[in-house]
């Protein structure tokens, strides 16, 4: 009977678990192509940041551009203003004090410009607005502060985002400060916020990337997206926030319409404007990510690809691998191992060269064998005779049933040689056992279990104590009487590896538990508790004996492969 290397998982350990302690070539050539495909993903996931990085270091330089564009545009569209009101402001008819020939000059003046020219006096009233006919009549508005710092520096400014007062809409006023007759005025030229918009579509920025000018005071000019919607609105916290940081930058900010957004923004130094140039972060991201993504998509293809090659060749070496094992078990099964199929692997066709050489080694070693057991079973049978021959003598005055029953031991011993022997002392059945030792009692002898295989040793040891049962059922129990039986029954619990037997008597005379055991109980305890391992009950029923034994066996497989 074969046993278990001490390395080696438990016996009855299920399948799965005995796998999970080996590896297998396929396992190995998957695991080989996947330590090699992580690698290419770890660099090529640094490649992707790297990449990402410089995607979005271009798009703030390329943010950043269009925003030092936008500002540009704005500062010379500023500074046409600029030139209408300081040209007007030495027209000749002005200096004279001819408002009428002015209003008509500077109607013309205007004429192809989105503005308009008015000219007040420093407490506000209005002499001249071409947004109206001449002669209607003026308001008196108060001055504004943008007028004080006319006056008392004598340049043309820029105002910020105000109301007009007769247009009702948000304008920008370009002041000149002029002297008529010893008195002074302003000569203002006048455009709606809104004509700054212009400024973005002739510039072309992205459609989805928004542009806003803000004045000094963070108020919204224009704005190239729903620009009515949000014209004189305050600039964001967080734009307020980056704009008190630096004059120019890129940095993260959220939208007036709360969009969390990526902004370029640079401030004039001609107005203090501010030009900002937005674009959602969702939309800075997506470059990188549709390269993430690109890649993501390649990349289990490539997995998938290599997993499936390994596969292809693992199944050439586990075919090839699995040719070996058929080849151990036909070894294994006793039979002789042909030669051929040399093709294949290198390795593994001098296994089985070695398999072959070892087959008809083996085959030559049991063809020996088979007469060595031959000749020990004869000569046992022989010193088993002696044993008897010598019994009879030297007991031949002494109680003739004593000589009976040493007899009869030594018949049941060397019944168990007999059946181990016709299997080459390998392993024995338990139901050939079974047989062998209730033969002499017919069928008043119930048996019934499963095919078990012993080894020899509990072969030997087990037809012993079914002898001994026997015997002393037909003595003293269920056999002794005309229609005493026995029911003899056992199971195996395969993943424990233990027999479980009972013996259970029936119809013999009254049982009561003796005060002391004879010689054939204790030999029943002796051989299963101390010969087989196992433990052992007697139960004196009154109606008969009931006697139970639990016996760990070892695996007797020889072969066994889950491959």
């Amino acid at each position: 009977m074969a046993s278990t290397p001490p390395d080696a998982p438990a016996p009855g350990a299920p399948a799965s678990n005995r796998r999970a302690l080996r590896g297998s070539v396929r396992g190995f050539l998957v695991l080989l192509t996947i330590s090699l495909l992580i690698p290419a993903l770890v660099a090529t996931a640094l490649l992707l940041e790297r990449a990402n990085r410089q995607n979005r270091d271009q798009l703030e330089e390329q943010l950043m551009a269009t925003a030092r564009a936008l500002s540009g545009a704005v500062d010379r569209q500023v500074a046409e203003g600029v030139a209408v009101a300081e040209t007007l402001a030495t027209d000749q008819a002005l200096l004279n004090g001819d408002w009428g020939g002015f209003y008509t000059r500077a109607k013309r003046t205007t004429a192809n410009r989105p503005g308009w020219i008015v000219v007040a006096s420093l407490d506000g009233q209005q002499m001249v607005n071409t947004l109206v006919p001449w002669g209607a009549p003026l308001p008196t508005t108060p001055p504004t502060q943008d007028m004080v710092q006319q006056r008392e520096t004598g340049r043309t400014l820029v105002s910020d985002l105000r109301m007009g007062a007769m247009a009702k809409r948000y304008v920008i006023t370009v002041g000149a400060p002029v002297q008529i007759k010893g008195k002074a005025y302003v000569v203002t030229y006048v455009v709606e916020s809104a004509s700054f918009a212009s400024v973005f579509r002739q510039q072309r920025a992205p459609e989805r990337w928004v542009a806003t000018i803000l004045d000094n005071q963070r108020k919204v000019i224009a704005r190239s997206v729903r620009n009515e919607r949000w014209t004189g609105a305050t600039a964001s916290p967080d734009m307020a926030r980056n704009l008190a940081r630096s004059s120019e930058g890129v940095n993260k900010s959220v939208s007036l319409e709360n969009v969390k957004t990526l902004v370029a923004y640079t401030r004039s130094p001609r107005t203090g404007w501010t030009l900002v140039v937005a674009i959602p972060r969702a939309e800075a991201a997506r470059a990188g990510v549709s390269l993430a993504l690109g890649t993501a998509t390649v990349f289990p293809f490539l997995l998938l690809l290599g997993i499936g090659l390994a596969l292809f060749f693992a199944n050439r070496v586990n075919r090839e691998v699995a040719g070996l094992v058929e080849d151990a078990a036909t070894i294994g099964e006793g039979r002789p191992l042909s030669a051929g199929r040399g093709d294949g692997l290198a390795e593994i066709a001098a296994v089985r060269e070695a398999l072959v050489a070892a087959s008809r080694e083996l085959e030559a070693r049991e063809a020996r064998q088979a007469v060595m057991i031959n000749e020990l079973n004869h000569r046992v049978k022989n010193n088993l005779a002696t044993v008897q021959s010598l019994a009879r003598q030297t007991f031949a005055k002494l109680d003739a049933e004593q000589v009976r029953i040493f007899t009869e031991r030594l018949v049941a011993f060397s019944a168990a040689h007999d059946l181990l022997t016709r299997t080459g002392w390998t392993e024995a059945d338990l139901i050939d056992v079974v047989a062998t030792c209730v033969r002499a009692h017919g069928d008043r002898i119930d048996a019934a279990g499963p095919s078990v295989a012993l080894s020899p040793h509990v072969a030997v040891s087990l037809s012993m104590v079914l002898h001994e049962l026997a015997t002393n059922s037909a003595k003293y129990g269920g056999l002794s009487a005309p229609d005493g039986r026995v029911a003899l029954r056992w199971s195996l619990d395969e993943e424990a590896r233990q027999l479980r037997l009972t013996w259970i008597e029936s119809g013999g005379p009254a049982v009561s538990e003796p005060s002391t055991f004879g010689f054939g109980a204790r030999l029943i305890e002796n051989l299963t508790q101390r010969e087989l391992k196992g433990r052992s009950r007697f139960d004196f029923r009154p109606e008969g004996l009931c006697f139970e034994a639990w016996l760990p066996l070892a695996s007797v497989q020889r072969w066994r492969n889950d491959f």
